[in-house]
């Protein structure tokens, strides 16, 4: 049975007009069809891997990428195409063959957008001896440069070879520490069982302190945890290793990677781990069902108004506690000034839906006073909130 054709080359065409939002959705959808085409035909999968490498270069270069977007988008693809390729079973012929169309893929990419597969260069190589002839091969030029595709993909076949002390000593040489690089040390002493020089080592790989950070940590997780410290891996590196664009994902991300911890574990943690911003999980534990603590989190940290309201409506027939504690947290947040655009409509609702949730409770005594007291501080947004349920308050 023939194939059917690629439909992902398509898609990447130069064309001046494309969005990055559009190129990065493009790429997410070539990588998914490659890697679901490896499910049964990895040598394919592969081959289509290495044309996909080869077709983005032009294809990005036309787009203007501000915040960077399809870069963010292409170092995810490279990492998520490059295990594909490494898996594919080929005949040593062809696997130089692959090698040397990625190299130059990677070295004619003027833009630098495919600088990321040097970093899995010495798993592409797949053998330790291919892995050593790469290394020795690109030794010259990369003693030469700093975090250059040559230097790095050089470090990257060095520890896949096995030559622990060649990387620490080509390392040695640096004049400044440089991530990319650098994480090839930590492989390095990891390898040799030195895992707090390996932890050490990674933790004065960044020195400005925010770029490189969650790559760090997960090279730390990886490391620690392949050397049987699983406990301290989740403790130390796992929070910001598995850190995505919103709480649902982060949380569901570290799920996968700790799937033998309860969920509600998970969760607590992930809580713990973000001081003064706790309320930002509040609509995560309310999708898990754990609502006893997503009335905690409201009662606690500032959360949204609004979507403590939408929260509490949608269980207000089946759980009207729940339904009066997020109100009133509502109120007491509005009372902070807290919200975005909020106009009196949000106080109404908020107030509406304690009362309702009172009258479902047999409660509707002491609500005047619960929100009276919530009122009575000095905050400006408190006396406007006062102002807009004078008639209610007074009663």
């Amino acid at each position: 049975m023939v194939p059917r054709p690629w439909a992902f080359p398509a898609r990447f065409d130069p064309e001046p007009t494309r969005t990055p939002g559009e190129l990065a959705l493009g790429l997410h959808r070539a990588v998914g069809e490659l890697r679901r085409a490896a499910r049964s035909q990895a040598l394919r999968a592969g081959e289509g891997a290495v044309l996909l490498c080869e077709l983005l270069p032009a294809a990005i270069e036309v787009v203007d990428d501000p915040v960077g977007t399809v870069a963010a988008a292409v170092a995810r693809s490279i990492d998520a195409l490059a295990p594909v390729i490494a898996a594919a079973p080929t005949s040593p012929a062809q696997r130089d063959q692959w090698l040397g169309r990625l190299w130059a893929a990677l070295t004619g990419d003027a833009g630098g957008h495919l600088r990321r597969l040097a970093e899995h260069w010495g798993a592409l190589c797949v053998t330790p001896t291919r892995a050593q002839a790469w290394a020795e091969r690109l030794l010259p030029e990369a003693r030469e440069g700093v975090a250059t595709a040559a230097s790095v993909a050089c470090l990257a076949s060095q520890v896949a070879a096995g030559q622990h002390e060649e990387a620490l000593e080509l390392l040695a040489g640096r004049t400044i520490a440089v991530w990319p690089e650098r994480q090839f040390g930590v492989r390095a002493l990891a390898a040799r069982g030195e895992l707090a020089a390996a932890i050490a080592y990674a933790e004065a790989s960044n020195p400005l302190g925010h770029r490189h950070a969650q790559d760090i940590a997960r090279v730390c997780e990886a490391v620690l945890a392949l050397g049987g410290q699983r406990e301290a891996a989740y403790r130390r590196f796992a929070f910001v290793a598995h850190t995505r664009q919103n709480c649902r994902q982060s949380f569901e991300a570290l799920r996968r990677a700790y799937p033998e911890r309860a969920a509600s574990e998970l969760l607590g943690d992930l809580i713990a781990a973000s001081p003064g911003q706790e309320g930002r999980w509040f609509a995560t534990a309310c999708s898990l069902r754990f609502f006893a603590l997503a009335a905690e989190i409201a009662g606690r940290s500032p959360c949204d108004p609004r979507t403590l309201v939408r929260a509490g409506l949608q269980r207000l027939e089946v759980d009207p506690g729940f339904a009066g504690e997020v109100a009133l947290a509502a109120i007491r947040w509005l009372c902070g000034g807290h919200g975005v655009e909020i106009s009196g409509d949000d106080v109404y609702a908020a107030h509406d839906l304690a009362r309702d949730a009172a009258l479902r409770m047999g409660t509707q005594g002491a609500l005047r006073g619960a929100v009276a007291a919530i009122c009575d501080q000095p905050h400006p947004a408190a006396q406007w909130v006062h102002g807009l349920l004078a008639r209610e308050l007074e009663g």
